[in-house]
């Protein structure tokens, strides 16, 4: 670990000279971030006293080059396995716009766009395919649980595993695009490539609706990523599947008003089974000062498979919401969420109940305050009372300063406990040029 930060820090003052060097002659076409965060976690969490520590580290160089329209971005990722992502992309044009982004990684994950974050894919596969990714990203959840992951998948070297290619023209108000994916299912020897086209068509009407329709070709919806799956590592144009096969036809209204009331449609068409694979309606209407909201997914025309129904109210400073959630379109609403925002000036207050059976009663408090150059996070959260039974504090604190030309520095800290123990420390560093 030693090593990793001195060559980190050795890294860091050759860019600080280098651009102090070079001064404002590059500033307007070359931009750059280095950011290094480094991860403690006691390796015995229920210990209290003297513990050893897991230790991960990863250290993020991001350079942009612009010519007149042009513009060129390197992402690079390290850790301790040494180079585990690099993404290279260029973006182009004004009428018709180009996008291309070539990423080479170790590993990749082909996940479902479900409330689940499911994977479906992953190469190399430690037992992953099934497995529902956003329990492993939500912010009650140690990023180093999502590492320890993902830290079998990091052991090949980096090698080619998606090109993502866009085109996109702006006509009449109607935006046509077309984006290639090109995927890497294979191993360092034995690479297997498969592709997919999504084609896009849609716009904005003059009562403001947005109506936008997509048919896949060899994919389907969802996300990918790389590496850790931290969030430069991924990417959600859509997910490749192994047959280049017309897969389903997607059609989104969103924003539709009609007599006071906004509704919304996401409809899948499946070419596969020649059936409708899923129907997402919602619906938005105001009652008396309060905002009404109904959301409904559909399998099929008589399968529910998510319900949820809520209300909105306004009361001085005060944003009141009550949600009943049923992820198994059961109409029984197993989970119920009750939640209160305000916010004064520069400091805002969310307090949220949430009752899910059969986890009982989570209550989560956030504090958020920002002056100028400082930020302050708190997150505080009970399970099983209202201010009984602790269960998790996070909290984040960062201080920034800008410099002269493109120049800004932010130091962060961001800690969490667990109970009686504390979950895991991490120090970081951005530096802007």
């Amino acid at each position: 670990m030693k090593k990793f930060v001195c060559i980190a820090l050795v890294v860091l003052s050759q860019l600080l000279t280098w651009n102090s060097e070079l001064g404002t002659a590059l500033a307007a076409p070359i931009s750059g971030e280095i950011a290094v965060a480094v991860f403690f976690e006691p390796l015995n969490q229920g210990q209290t006293k003297i513990d050893q520590i897991n230790v991960d580290a990863e250290t993020t160089l991001q350079f942009s080059l612009f010519i007149s329209g042009l513009a060129l971005t390197s992402t690079s990722v390290f850790s301790f396995k040494g180079a585990e992502f690099q993404a290279f992309e260029i973006v182009a044009g004004m009428v018709i716009s180009f996008r291309n982004v070539l990423i080479f990684a170790p590993n990749i994950l082909e996940v479902d766009d479900d409330p689940f974050w499911t994977i479906q894919f992953a190469q190399p596969n430690p037992g992953l395919v099934g497995v529902p990714l956003r329990m492993f990203i939500d912010e009650l959840a140690s990023p180093l649980d999502l590492s320890k992951l993902l830290a079998p998948t990091l052991d090949d070297p980096l090698q080619f595993r998606k090109l993502i290619s866009q085109m996109a023209l702006n006509l009449w108000g109607v935006r046509f695009s077309v984006t290639m994916l090109i995927a890497n299912f294979g191993t360092f020897n034995q690479p297997s490539f498969h592709s997919g086209l999504i084609f896009e068509a849609g716009g904005v009407t003059v009562g403001g609706a947005e109506v936008i329709a997509l048919t896949y070709l060899g994919a389907r919806q969802g996300w990918e990523c790389f590496g850790e799956c931290k969030p430069l590592e991924r990417y959600f144009e859509g997910r490749v599947v192994p047959d280049f096969e017309f897969q389903e036809e997607k059609l989104i209204i969103r924003n539709l008003t009609i007599a006071g009331v906004t509704l919304g449609a996401e409809i899948a068409f499946d070419f596969m089974t020649i059936t409708l694979s899923q129907i997402v309606l919602s619906l938005r209407a105001s009652v008396m000062g309060a905002v009404i909201q109904q959301k409904i997914v559909l399998n099929d025309l008589a399968t529910p498979s998510f319900v949820s129904f809520g209300w909105t109210v306004q009361l001085g400073d005060g944003l009141f919401e009550i949600e009943f959630i049923d992820p198994n379109g059961l109409f029984q609403f197993p989970a119920k969420r009750l939640s209160f925002f305000v916010q004064w000036e520069a400091i805002s207050f969310k307090d949220e109940l949430v009752l899910q059976n059969p986890l009982g009663l989570l209550h989560t408090m956030e504090v958020t305050a920002e002056f100028e150059s400082f930020r302050f996070r708190s997150q505080t959260a009970f399970l099983g009372g209202l201010i009984n039974g602790f269960y998790n504090q996070k909290i984040e604190a960062s201080w920034g300063m800008v410099g002269p030309g493109t120049w800004a520095w932010l130091v962060s800290i961001e800690a969490q406990l667990r109970r009686e123990y504390l979950l895991y420390v991490s120090p970081s560093m951005t530096v802007k040029f």
